[in-house]
């Protein structure tokens, strides 16, 4: 498979922009519903003018909207404002999880120098999205580094990652250590190599993990990705 020519950061900075623009559409659709009614009413009076100008004798007419009309589009709209103010959190966790990859990869250029071959964005089958980075030493020992930008202090029970923050301790969303794996085993796979080392490197937590390594899938904090990589050659 051709190596992949994006940027660290690249495909969730446009999953941002996709969300923002979603965002912004529900708004305006909002607004149009809410005031749709009341260009419509304004629009029927200008239609009639001309007509009872001309025939004053006739009864004026005028469009009277019913008041569960004006309930019902209200609601809808305050659901389209809801959308929208949503997507715009996921788009600024994505720009978040943008920033995190980005000051990972001014980290990781210390090993291109050294002759590791870096590839930023790689697109994966299986529903797995993409790989945040996956680099190549010297030596062809293979890694796919899964990049979180997740604040406080990761800690694990020998199964789970958990995020400690203050004095309250709670697992994550999500299985980062399983999908690590399903993403070595797919990059292995499509890149036709003998092994893939997973990563899980937290780009603002601090990681407290005795082993550094949970489940068969290293996880490691920004600052000691370099070191390790160089450890494990």
């Amino acid at each position: 498979m051709p190596k992949s020519s994006r940027q660290a950061g690249q495909n969730i900075r446009e999953l941002a922009d996709k969300r923002r623009l979603k965002a912004i559409g529900s708004f305006v659709s909002a607004g149009l519903i809410i005031f749709c009614p009341f260009f419509l009413v304004k629009a029927f009076e200008n239609f009639l003018k001309p007509i009872s100008s001309v025939n004053r004798s006739q009864q004026q007419f005028s469009l009277n909207l019913p008041p569960i009309l004006y309930v019902f589009l209200v609601i809808i709209a305050l659901g389209l404002i809801v959308k929208g103010i949503s997507l715009w959190k996921l788009a600024n966790r994505a720009d978040q999880g943008a920033k995190g990859e980005e000051d990972t990869a001014q980290v990781m250029s210390e090993l291109q120098q050294e002759g590791w071959q870096i590839e930023y964005g790689m697109r994966l089958g299986n529903k797995l999205g993409d790989a945040d980075i996956i680099c190549i030493s010297p030596q062809n020992k293979a890694y796919v580094i899964d990049v979180k930008s997740h604040r406080g202090e990761v800690t694990t029970d020998g199964k789970q990652l958990y995020r400690r923050m203050g004095k309250t301790s709670d697992p994550f969303e999500k299985d980062f250590l399983a999908q690590s794996m399903k993403q070595a085993l797919q990059v292995k796979k499509q890149k036709n190599l003998s092994f893939v080392t997973p990563i899980v490197a937290f780009s603002d937590a601090k990681v407290s993990v005795p082993s550094g390594k949970v489940q068969k899938v290293y996880v490691v904090e920004k600052a000691k990705l370099i070191s390790l990589l160089k450890s494990l050659g």
